[in-house]
């Protein structure tokens, strides 16, 4: 049935799906109201099943939930191709929007962006910083064009490319009285106050790591977690690069028995074609990464 449709059809059932409503999904597609519901009528019939309820905000049907993910992506590889096509008309110009995890936005970030605002300074630069599992929902959601993050779902649409290792210990206030350990044993953290977070889901397949699930305190925002470390309100496991830089008053401790290690990686949507200044990002932190101490590239 998807050469029953344009791709505007799709365009205005994601618009009417993200603002819940017919007018501003025609304003957002600077067409009449009018003509945004006869393409979503049109839809409906062709597929003989409703896609919204109509109410006040307009909501996804049942129908309809199960396919926004689908028009999402459609919408989103149409853009990439249009614009991939536009900034290659126009040689080095072009935009880039680009997503990472905490641990790569303050210890790579800073150096990789100067790097490449040196080499392409007329390319438009839109970075995000969010935890895995959002700079995942980020590229299926068609707004990023490269993540940089660790692997959290198993989503068959999305690619990853390793690029770096760092272990996992544990991190406290400087005053904790763990925090001067050459090294500590899952076991020994168990009856710790361990605050949980996002960064763990990496772990659900580790029995070591059984502790850290359904903590009494969950902190999904990395300032907010920093901010109860910093108080000396708790403790938590992250990777070694989890902790931003200049971070005195923290100490990362390893944890061993065994050694649990993650990789962080280039995410990108399966089968994409990267646009050039995609293409140029992920050709500099590959060239970096294969003369990066033991920090990563672009480390202080």
């Amino acid at each position: 049935m998807s050469d029953m449709f344009s791709i505007n059809h799709y365009r205005y059932f994601v618009y009417v799906a993200d603002t819940g409503s017919f007018r501003l999904a025609a304003e957002r597609a600077c067409r009449s109201q009018p003509a945004v519901s006869l393409a979503i009528r049109e839809m409906e019939e062709r597929l003989g099943q409703p896609l919204f309820i109509r109410a006040n905000p307009v909501r996804l049907s049942s129908f309809g939930q199960s396919c926004i993910a689908l028009a999402r992506q459609l919408v989103a590889h149409a853009d990439l191709v249009a614009g991939t096509m536009g900034r290659m008309a126009r040689s080095d110009t072009g935009y880039l929007s680009i997503a990472s995890v905490m641990s790569v936005a303050t210890h790579w970030m800073p150096g990789l962006l100067q790097a490449y605002r040196q080499l392409y300074p007329n390319v438009m630069l839109n970075v995000h910083d969010d935890n895995s599992e959002g700079v995942e929902q980020m590229l299926v959601n068609g707004q990023v064009e490269l993540g940089l993050c660790s692997v959290v779902s198993q989503d068959s649409a999305l690619a990853f490319q390793p690029l770096y290792e760092d272990e996992f210990g544990l991190v406290c206030h400087r005053s904790h009285p763990v925090a001067h350990s050459v090294s500590l044993a899952w076991g020994d953290i168990a009856s710790l106050p361990l605050i949980g977070t996002v960064a763990h889901k990496q772990l659900r397949t580790r029995p070591e790591a059984a502790i850290l699930h359904d903590r009494p305190l969950f902190i999904a925002n990395m300032l907010t977690l920093l901010a109860m470390l910093r108080r000396n309100l708790g403790v938590t496991v992250l990777a070694r690069l989890g902790v931003p830089p200049e971070q005195d008053d923290l100490v990362f401790v390893p944890l061993v028995e065994p050694v649990i290690r993650r990789t962080l990686g280039l995410r990108t949507m399966a089968g994409a074609v990267l646009s050039p200044s995609g293409a140029r990002m992920v050709q500099l932190l590959e060239q970096a990464l294969r003369t990066a101490g033991p920090a990563g590239p672009f480390s202080a």
